[in-house]
């Protein structure tokens, strides 16, 4: 799979998934923000920098650490999203990112590092 396709298919699934955010998230400005942010974290993915964690969020998977800003803002407005997902489903954060880093995983391009819930790293 090329690197365009790749991206054009992580874009989809981030815009399909967004798309369902309830108009208060809107508000926030995450979805705009997610969106621009985007091409960065298909380009430090496709490098090896960062990954998917077992609590669906990313990280990075050495010392090295370009684009924190990046990297803290993505994961600030997912914890955001899982929140109120929370809220809305009577649960608990920690319930939905588990399932939220399950569903990134199934979801994930061959190449990308994810995390096994022991933390060590793999690429699928």
């Amino acid at each position: 799979m090329t690197g365009k396709t790749k991206a054009f298919l992580v874009i989809f699934a981030v815009a399909a998934s967004v798309a369902l955010m309830p108009h208060d998230l809107w508000a926030q400005g995450i979805k705009e923000r997610m969106k621009n942010r985007l091409p960065k974290i298909v380009q430090m993915k496709e490098k090896g920098i960062i990954g998917e964690n077992n609590s669906g969020y990313l990280a990075y998977v050495s010392d090295r650490k370009p684009n924190e800003d990046v990297v803290e803002n993505e994961n600030r407005d997912r914890r955001k999203i899982y929140a109120y997902i929370a809220d809305k489903q009577g649960t608990t954060l920690e319930k939905v990112e588990k399932l939220r880093a399950k569903q990134i995983a199934r979801n994930a391009e061959p190449g990308d590092y994810l995390q096994k819930p022991d933390g060590t790293w793999y690429r699928k």
